[in-house]
């Protein structure tokens, strides 16, 4: 099976297929945008990964969300916050929160994972 013919998992199917990194940049590639690609869908839960190119122009969204940084350095905007992130960092957003990436370098990439009811848990 090629990559480009799998699909994201929906609630209740096993988890049969690795989430990799390949199959993550290949999902946000061959995205609607071509830099957000959805992997698993649990419920609630909406497994992602976001591969921004220049600029990052999302949206408040209407769900909490954490951004796991893979790859690339940079600042993240949340509110009225400006923080630096770098490989590894773990990126918290609440519902309708802006929230943007700025500054980021060419390799940048994260895991994001959308999570609770419309309007966030608190």
């Amino acid at each position: 099976m090629a990559l480009a013919d799998l699909q994201p998992l929906q609630y209740g199917d096993p988890m049969s297929e690795r989430m990799t990194t390949i199959r993550a940049l290949q999902a946000a590639r061959d995205s609607d945008d071509g830099r957000y690609g959805v992997l698993l869908e649990n419920g609630s839960m909406e497994l992602g990964y976001y591969k921004p190119s220049g600029t990052d122009e999302q949206e408040p969204h209407d769900q909490d969300e954490i951004y796991i940084v893979q790859t690339g350095s940079g600042n993240f905007i949340c509110g009225e916050k400006t923080i630096a992130f770098a490989p590894g960092d773990a990126l918290f957003v609440a519902a309708g929160v802006p929230h943007r990436f700025v500054d980021f370098s060419a390799d940048f990439a994260a895991w994001v994972v959308f999570y609770g009811p419309k309007g966030g848990e608190s």
